[in-house]
This record gives structure tokens, C-alpha cells and sequence, in this order.
């Protein structure tokens, strides 16, 4: 199980790591994703955004304040930001992915940046566009392309999507379905405040006894493919061993994670 913090995953991912992010403000998002850029760009690395307009504009200053010259990086190629809007439509038929299409879209963008910077880095949303339009199927099928090509070209691969992660339907249809084409989960911004949450929802729900004596069985049944904070992965594990109640701790612990954070303000 993942036991960095979502700062140090994304400073060092790697060539390979297709890392995904849960979020629902724009502050995460910025920090995220500017955590990610940033570090490659100190690194030497290329960095390849493909952000909407609305959250390029977001970004640049953020990355300013972080010392990034963006003038610079653009003009020496080490930063390329492509139009998410724009890319889209020159890949999508219809509602889904023309896989050959894209594919060599991408891998030109791609190929362009490791001809000067060899270790690539990508962050893009054009699955979130589709995710919001409700295109789950292309959504869904572009983030199993991103993955082929984040393996064929060698580069980390992080993308961000706007999903509640104390939504039942979100832990019962979509992570599975995200745990199928990515290395690393992202569910919230604060690890210490969502183990918190997890504990108490737990002893609230079915008892201190019973919560104590449950999370050994949690333990042994935590989702090993898919890398992420522990109290989030037994939140997964008590889905599959008790989904009469599973619905009922994930909805306590959003409460207690938000009057955490209430708190903390």
C-alpha cells in the first residue's frame, strides 16, 4: 500500500505510473497538478499539460510563484501545454476514441519532448471532458489508451477527475474500474484527516469491539493492485466483505472528514 504522502507520489513518479487524483475544488487541482509539473521541470524532465483554458489559467500563476520561468520552458520545448477543447476533437468519432488516431497524436506530442528531454511527464483532462459530459464509455475507454501509451512511450502519466469519493456509486462502479488502468489513487487531499475519519466511522457504525476485530479481517482483504492510502483501501476491502454497511461507513466518513476539515479552517 502507498505510505507517501500524494506530494511525494507525484514529485517522484516515474516512468509508468499512471497516477489518478479525486477532486471537487479547484485548489486541490491546482496543487496537485502544479506539484507534479513543477517537479519535473526542476528536474529536467520534459512536461506535457493538457489542461481546459479555464485551468491553464489557473496553473500559470501558481507554477510562477513556484519559480517556474514559463516563457522559458515553452521556448526551450521543455514545457508543452496543448488545448485539451482543442485536442479532443481530433481523435473522438462520435462519443468514443479512434485508438490509431489517437495514439499517433499522441506519441508525436510525446516524441517532439523526448527529443530534447529523454524522462517525459503527462497531465492531461481530456477524460475528465468526457467524464463531464457524461461520455463514461469514451471517458473510460481513452483512460485504457492513456495507459497503453503511458507503457509503449515510457513516460508517468497523471490525470485528475472531478468524483466525489464519499459517493457510493463512485466506490462501487468507478474505482474498480480506475483500479484497471492505473497504478496510484489520489482519493483526498489529507491522508492523516481521512484515517481519522475512516476509525471513527468505523467504531460508530459497528461498535468499538466489532470495529477493532473488523479491521484485521479489512487487513488481509486490502486491494493490492491498485496503490493508495491505507484507510482509503479499507474503505475498499469493507465493501467487499460487508456491503450491507459498507454504504453506511463511507457516508459517516465523509461527515466527520468535512467537520475535520472545518475544524482545521
Amino acid at each position: 500500500m502507498q505510505g507517501e504522502s500524494w506530494g511525494d507520489l507525484l514529485t517522484n513518479a516515474g516512468p509508468r505510473d499512471h497516477i489518478v487524483q479525486l477532486y471537487q475544488d479547484q485548489g486541490f487541482l491546482n496543487r496537485a497538478v502544479c506539484r507534479f509539473a513543477a517537479a519535473a521541470l526542476v528536474n529536467g524532465e520534459g512536461m506535457i499539460l493538457v489542461p481546459t483554458q479555464d485551468h491553464w489559467n489557473a496553473f500559470r500563476p501558481r507554477l510562477e510563484a513556484e519559480g517556474i520561468d514559463l516563457e522559458a520552458v515553452q521556448r526551450r520545448g521543455q514545457l508543452t501545454v496543448v488545448d485539451a477543447d482543442q485536442f479532443l476533437p481530433k481523435f473522438m468519432r462520435g462519443s468514443m476514441p479512434d485508438e490509431p488516431v489517437f495514439l499517433g497524436l499522441a506519441a508525436d506530442v510525446i516524441t517532439k519532448s523526448k527529443d530534447r528531454y529523454p524522462k517525459v511527464r503527462w497531465w492531461g483532462e481530456m477524460v475528465n471532458v468526457l467524464w463531464e459530459r457524461g461520455d463514461v464509455a469514451g471517458s473510460m475507454r481513452l483512460e485504457d489508451l492513456f495507459d497503453q501509451l503511458g507503457h509503449e512511450q515510457d513516460v508517468a502519466l497523471f490525470c485528475s477527475f472531478v468524483m466525489d469519493n464519499f459517493n457510493g456509486e463512485v466506490h462501487t462502479r468507478m474505482l474498480p474500474r480506475l483500479g484497471e488502468n492505473h497504478s496510484h489513487l489520489i482519493p483526498v487531499e489529507d491522508y492523516g484527516r481521512l484515517e481519522f475519519a475512516v476509525a471513527d466511522a468505523l467504531r460508530e457504525t459497528v461498535g468499538p469491539d466489532e470495529a477493532q476485530a473488523l479491521e484485521g479481517r479489512l487487513v488481509a482483504n486490502l486491494p493490492k493492485r491498485l496503490n493508495m492510502p491505507r484507510p482509503q483501501a479499507l474503505l475498499l476491502a469493507l465493501r467487499q466483505i460487508l456491503p450491507e454497511v459498507a454504504d453506511a461507513v463511507l457516508k459517516r466518513t465523509g461527515i466527520l472528514y468535512a467537520a475535520r476539515e472545518q475544524l482545521a479552517g
